[in-house]
């Protein structure tokens, strides 16, 4: 009796299950990272038939951790640098992103993960598939030293746009660390405070 044939995995599932099998690809940092303590983080993953699965982490190195990520599944390279040049000149604020190395990228997400998780913020939901496109956080990943928080504690940047979570985060870091035990300053501020 012959065995009826396995349906394909869904995305999801393929790269919950498989990703980590397939090499890493290029990956991408934005230039301004430590000074803007945002990082945007592209790690891809080559497929046997040139194709390209990636994940983008949106990574706030002050305070929240990985904030949001997105991932994609067997996009022809075409399309991926499509998506490339998009990042660099379409969005509200274009980043300009470079070439860097794994370890690099690694480091920050997962340093990023750790630190926020000291502070009490979990890592955006998203991260629960876009993660298996990492390696494995282990000590095969050479450790690079990066500063996380802001001389030496959390830094809170508010969108104006998003009150509530302002309050959210806000109440948060007054009951996990304290009054004093961070800063917190307005997307405007940023440039004179980083500065």
């Amino acid at each position: 009796m012959k065995s009826k044939p396995q349906p394909p995995l869904s995305p999801e599932k393929y790269i919950r299950t498989r990703a980590r099998t397939l090499p890493v690809g290029d990956c991408y940092i934005n230039e301004n990272w430590r000074e803007s303590g945002t990082a945007l983080a592209l790690v891809s993953r080559q497929h046997a038939n040139g194709h390209i699965t990636f994940a983008v982490f949106m990574v706030d190195l002050f305070c929240l951790g990985v904030k949001e990520s997105l991932w994609r599944f067997n996009e022809h390279p075409l399309d991926f640098k499509q998506f490339l040049e998009n990042l660099k000149t379409t969005s509200e604020t274009a980043y300009d992103v470079e070439k860097t190395t794994y370890p690099l990228v690694h480091n920050i997400i997962y340093g990023a993960v750790e630190y926020a998780g000291e502070l009490g913020f979990n890592p955006h939901k998203s991260f629960e598939v876009s993660r298996f496109l990492l390696e494995e956080d282990d000590e095969n990943i050479p450790f690079i030293e990066i500063e996380f928080g802001h001389n030496g504690k959390p830094l809170f940047i508010s969108n104006p746009d998003n009150p509530m979570l302002t309050n959210r985060v806000l109440a948060h870091l007054e009951k996990h660390v304290g009054e004093g035990n961070y800063h917190f300053i307005t997307e405007g501020e940023a440039g004179e405070f980083l500065g």
